[in-house]
């Protein structure tokens, strides 16, 4: 083998040991350093200029969370997440550091939900990812995040997950009851074939009781207002007002003389009972003035 060939030979393994190297330095990097592998940094860029509304919209569609209106666990997910990165953003963090700090809530979640892990050992897995972002994975690349930012983390976590750690392990361990929240009900709709909505309801009073009213009542009503005794507008209205007054069968002059006759019935005993009362006082009245007369003659 010739110089040049032994020396190109030596140039590509030297090549393939520095492609070995970085990817070695990358992998140890992301185990140091795990990064959220639902949304890419180009997606958190996009979600720190929304509002908290149309970031709670994203990690609704990121997250699979349909029923959280309905679902306590849905609900419970989507603020633990949504405020998780809220906090991120109100601390201007980078992207790699927010998609770290999401690994980490998705990481402690798991622990309980998957694992069943006890709150000691939970703390343990949090305090070893927290200390291995101060490690610095290579001299040309710096840690992750500082010591005042490991502790503000640290203060978060303690007062978002900690502090209700056993709210989740009773969330993620206790059956629920799904809740009826609405009614199913059936109306019925009647065909108008089957059933027919009465005629009156339908036609002016004219039309109904000129095509519904029985032959011999046309007919005597026909020659009534031929005779003009009983004009067409007026008979109506009488007609009207006598079912309405319960006097239907009677007409006017019926009605007058039937008041009349009361009216004077009414009179008749008013006046009979105002004369014996007169009477009555008069004769009171005498007896009284009687001893008087006798007293005065003497």
């Amino acid at each position: 083998m010739s110089a040049k060939a032994k020396q190109s030979n030596k140039s590509a393994d030297k090549n393939a040991n520095d492609r070995n190297d970085v990817a070695s330095k990358e992998n140890d990097a992301e185990k140091a350093n795990p990064q959220w592998k639902l949304i890419s940094h180009e997606q958190i860029n996009t979600l720190l200029d929304l509002t908290v509304e149309q970031v709670q919209f994203q990690f609704e569609e990121i997250l699979g969370l349909k029923n959280y209106q309905t679902c306590l666990k849905e609900a419970s997910l989507l603020d633990y997440f949504v405020s998780g990165f809220w906090w991120t953003r109100e601390m201007n963090y980078t992207c790699q550091q927010i998609s770290f700090i999401m690994a980490l809530l998705q990481l402690l979640l798991d622990n309980i939900s998957e694992k069943q892990m006890p709150f000691v050992d939970n703390l343990n897995e949090f305090a070893k990812m927290i200390s291995g972002t101060r490690q610095s994975p290579s001299p040309e690349v710096d840690s992750l995040f500082d010591a005042e930012q490991a502790m503000s983390i640290t203060d978060y976590l303690k007062c978002s997950l900690f502090q209700n750690y056993q709210l989740y392990e009773f969330l993620f361990s206790q059956p629920r009851e799904e809740l009826l929240l609405g009614k199913k009900r059936t109306i019925e709709v009647i065909s108008s074939a089957d059933f027919v909505a009465p005629l009156e309801e339908g036609m002016n009073t004219d039309d109904y009781l000129h095509y519904m009213t029985p032959v011999e009542q046309q007919e005597e009503r026909t020659s009534q207002e031929e005779d003009g005794e009983v004009p067409g507008e007026t008979a109506l209205e009488q007609e009207k007002e006598n079912k309405a007054t319960g006097l239907e069968g009677y007409n006017v002059q019926d009605v007058k003389d039937v008041l009349g006759d009361m009216t004077k019935e009414m009179l008749g005993t008013l006046q009979a009972e105002f004369t014996e009362k007169l009477r009555v006082q008069e004769e009171s009245f005498s007896t009284r003035l009687e001893p008087l007369k006798h007293s005065a003659c003497k």
